[in-house]
């Protein structure tokens, strides 16, 4: 037997035993991320390193007022890379650590020392600008190892109207953590001292915030109630200090945008992804315009659980297993093996980078079934030029979601591997945020579908063709739902409409209408704002995820109807890096036109089949025929 037959009967074994019902996590292995391999031995090692960081810094320094010739000017851009480098292994080496102990001292020191390089590499950006067009172009054509730096040259200069001089930028990037990171740690603390409690199941009680997905899964309609009830009421309990922290979060952000000489932030940050920010807005709009997309497939699951359970279907109840079925439960090691499967169709060094990534003797991720105190609930990766990409996921509890969460952050990881395994520089390896989530929503797609074709039972099979569509499939809308919340949340401050807790409400139900048949009869979901962390971690990322999942959808489109000639050129697109604008790379690599419009229309057809297929093949219509 080969290893690929193998592999092939333990994928089924695994796809036959998710039949059986589990209502909490087996004991399973834990993935431990070797810190000392990968980064530094202790934290006093990472300390002491930070002397060749500061002696890479005061290098830089030297540049500073002398980019007047090709050699100083390379020299320069050479430098900033060797920087950039080090920074990441260090600020990679403090996240990883904070995220295991949120009250460990890395915390605080990975903010302090990401403001410090940023504001000791200010300069770059202002004498480059200051570097006439003829100047530049001569030197282009002077030094060939030049060429290298063309688009980030050219990604410099098109910031022009918005940068900064050296001095005001510097200070701004110095007092970065008292401008705009208070926010979010206060938002944390404030998390931290709310007592959400637990809920008594059938198997025993669960936290109320970090077994959510078991809650939501849950066979009893009182448990996913209860959960969802308590965790909603911990939010409203400090509504006006989690109100404070957000309208200062947007306070600072608009400060910041007003600064850089832009209209508001959403301007700021629409233009940072290469996207004309009225377009953005049209976007965001049209998508409000289809919200009965998700309204549609919001309907179906509905009358899912009217029929099973003879009863009112209800927020909480979106998630609710059929009677009779219970949601599998997935170990760590079985996981392994899904993923071995489920990204083969992308090529045997993708597949085999996954792998390597989630072997317990590479020592490159850290999860844990079951989480701990402190300890961040949620995923991540970490990846830098010439390093090894890690993956992070706080609490493992085994559900569906965990291994969509897993496939996703891996997918980051894989990427990143990628991109350094192909020598892209520093420059090059950080793009507009929407293609790393493009990439990394395609994954989630993907294993949604594998599931799904190897489910064993009728009831299993639908199951994950319905997490394909709630999971991902709708994350461009379930995206454009919090990125149009964030944005008339900042118009609103900007016109003094929005100001408390009560405001926000307000707005939060009338934008969450346009998506959701729910929020008119549940009253516990106008403090959905509060739960948005990202509003607060990373202010305006959420549309990222809009064209993210726009992207992802479009992929998953070529892959299933031209594979043979979507996956090397796919493929080949996650190894380039961003040495483009997003749009180029897009249309030079997968032939897609990057336009909202033009991507919307096209996904909307592809949901409108996925939903006819659910809604014209109901679960006793699903089986067999003898």
């Amino acid at each position: 037997m080969n290893l690929c037959e193998c592999w092939a009967l333990l994928v089924f074994a695994v796809a036959a035993s998710m039949s059986v019902a589990a209502q909490a996590p087996p004991i399973s292995a834990t993935l431990s991320v070797d810190l000392s391999r990968y980064y530094f031995k202790t934290p006093a090692d990472e300390l002491a390193a930070r002397a060749e960081l500061n002696a890479a810094l005061a290098e830089m320094s030297r540049f500073k007022g002398q980019l007047n010739s090709t050699y100083q000017l390379l020299g320069a851009l050479q430098q900033y890379d060797s920087v950039q480098k080090l920074f990441a292994k260090h600020e990679g080496y403090l996240h990883l650590r904070c995220s295991q102990d949120r009250k460990d001292a890395a915390c605080d020191a990975d903010k302090d020392l990401e403001s410090d390089v940023d504001a000791k590499t200010a300069f770059l950006a202002t004498e480059i600008l200051a570097i006439p067009e003829d100047r530049l172009q001569a030197f282009l054509n002077e030094e060939p190892a030049l060429a290298n730096y063309r688009f980030a040259l050219s990604d410099i200069r098109r910031d022009r109207p918005h940068l900064l001089p050296e001095t005001e930028q510097s200070l701004l990037d110095q007092f970065q953590p008292q401008i705009g990171d208070w926010q979010y740690n206060l938002y944390e603390q404030v998390l931290a001292s709310i007592l959400f409690g637990t809920v008594q199941t059938a198997s025993g009680a669960l936290d109320v915030v970090r077994q959510r997905n078991l809650i939501a899964a849950d066979p009893d309609e009182r448990v996913r109630e209860d959960g969802f009830k308590r965790r909603y009421a911990g939010f409203a309990g400090q509504r006006d200090l989690l109100a404070f922290a957000l309208t200062h979060t947007v306070q600072a952000q608009t400060l910041l945008a007003k600064a850089h000489h832009y209209a508001d932030a959403p301007a700021r940050k629409y233009d940072s992804l290469y996207c004309k920010p009225e377009e953005t807005r049209s976007l965001l709009a049209a998508m409000a315009q289809h919200g009965d997309v998700a309204k549609r497939y919001e309907k179906l699951r509905s009358q899912e659980i009217e029929r099973g359970y003879h009863q009112p279907a209800h927020e909480w109840d979106m998630s609710a297993p059929l009677p009779g079925f219970t949601p599998p439960i997935t170990s760590l090691p079985e996981a392994r093996s899904i993923y071995h499967e489920a990204f083969a169709g992308l090529g045997k060094e993708y597949q085999a980078e996954f792998d390597a990534l989630l072997d317990p003797a590479n020592g490159r991720a850290d999860i844990l079934p079951g989480g701990a105190a402190n300890r961040y609930g949620g995923g991540f990766s970490i990846g830098f030029t010439g390093g090894t990409s890690i993956l992070f996921f706080g609490r493992y509890d085994g559900t569906f979601k965990d291994l969509s969460v897993i496939a996703h952050e891996g997918g980051h990881a894989v990427h990143h591997q990628l991109m350094s395994a192909s020598g892209v520089s520093p420059s090059y390896a950080q793009g507009p945020h929407f293609l790393f989530e493009s990439f990394a929503i395609f994954n989630e797609l993907l294993l949604a579908d594998f599931m799904a074709e190897h489910a064993t039972t009728p009831e299993l099979k639908r199951y994950y063709r319905e997490r394909w569509m709630s999971i991902k499939g709708l994350d461009a809308f379930y995206g454009a739902q919090d990125a149009l919340l964030e944005q008339a949340i900042y118009d609103g401050v900007a016109a003094g409409t929005v100001r408390n807790a009560d405001d926000l409400d307000s707005l939060t139900l009338k934008i969450d209408g346009q998506f959701s048949h729910f929020p008119a009869s549940t009253p516990e979901l106008r403090t959905r704002w509060a739960t948005v962390s990202l509003m607060y971690e990373d202010p305006l990322y959420d549309v990222n995820y809009v064209y993210g999942g726009l992207l992802a959808l479009k992929y998953y489109n070529l892959y299933t109807t031209r594979r043979e000639w979507f996956v090397p050129r796919y493929f080949a697109l996650l190894k380039n890096g961003f040495n483009q604008p997003p749009a180029e790379l897009l249309h030079q690599f997968l032939g897609i036109d990057f336009s909202g419009t033009a991507l919307l229309n096209d996904d909307l057809v592809l949901l409108g089949r996925r939903l006819e297929q659910l809604e014209e093949t109901p679960l006793d219509n699903d089986r067999p025929a003898n």
